[in-house]
């Protein structure tokens, strides 16, 4: 009897710590071919890759359930503000994560690259990701923050490389990759907008405002938000001539945004 009252409180305390319902974050991964990317290299289009920049925006952050509806407040950070979060993973290079960390330099040398990335949607005040079977947001930056003097937002909305101008607003997503015979890029950003000058914003918002909503339904516990590079990239030729900037003409771009939108390049797990 003092058995089987002793198994039922293990498994009562093992399933309470499995629960996610005060959790303060989620946290966000790039996967490739089904598993995680510990670096910024894989194979594709029968070539190595090397990433050189791979960070987007995400906003409007809504968790729901059968009976509930939260929209969680994310902390103030250098990485979001406003409810705008920056993600920019640790993607480094693939041969120094094999080096022994555990000189002195070699651990200031990690803790210096974990300040340049954030993989992480954090939150002001935990929320109950048990009761929640639905995780919304849109991958850009809100019409009333994405034409600001960006001199003058608060981080992450002043990072240059994540902004074309006033007028045009920022880069929602930015990955710029390398292989041994090309370079290849995807910004992905608001197009069609109409101001003074570069140096003005517009009034209204833009012809091809280019921002992507998700609805995902979870699929394990809600710790982790993924997306997948592989299913990004699918059906694109991966040349030079073959990046994406919205320029007039680019057929990438079209196969990139139908991508987005309906290969499930994000998932909730």
């Amino acid at each position: 009897m003092f058995t089987f009252l002793w198994l039922g409180c293990l498994i009562a305390l093992l399933s309470s710590c499995s629960k996610l319902n005060n959790a303060e974050s989620i946290q966000v991964e790039i996967w490739h071919n089904g598993s995680p990317l510990h670096c910024g290299a894989f194979e594709s289009h029968q070539q190595i890759w090397s990433i050189q920049q791979l960070a987007f925006f995400i906003s409007n952050v809504k968790l729901s359930g059968e009976d509930t509806l939260q929209q969680p407040q994310l902390s103030t950070t250098p990485w979001q503000t406003d409810n705008v979060v920056l993600i920019q993973p640790n993607l480094g290079d693939c041969s120094s994560k094999l080096e022994n960390h555990d000189n002195a330099a070699s651990k200031e040398l990690l803790a210096s690259e974990a300040l340049k990335s954030n993989h992480y949607l954090q939150f002001t005040a935990p929320v109950d990701l048990d009761a929640s079977e639905q995780l919304s947001f849109t991958l850009a930056v809100p019409f009333e923050l994405n034409h600001q003097n960006p001199l003058l937002q608060a981080s992450p909305l002043n990072i240059p490389n994540m902004f074309w101008s006033w007028r045009s607003g920022h880069k929602f997503f930015r990955l710029d990759m390398q292989s041994p015979d090309t370079n290849w890029v995807f910004h992905l950003g608001s197009v069609g907008c109409s101001a003074a000058t570069t140096m003005r914003s517009p009034q209204r918002d833009c012809v091809q405002p280019n921002r992507v909503t998700f609805h995902l339904d979870k699929k394990h516990t809600g710790a982790k938000l993924v997306m997948h590079l592989d299913r990004l990239i699918a059906n694109t030729a991966m040349q030079n001539n073959d990046s994406c900037l919205f320029h007039s003409g680019q057929e990438s771009c079209s196969i990139l945004m139908s991508n987005l939108k309906t290969q499930d390049v994000f998932e909730w797990h």
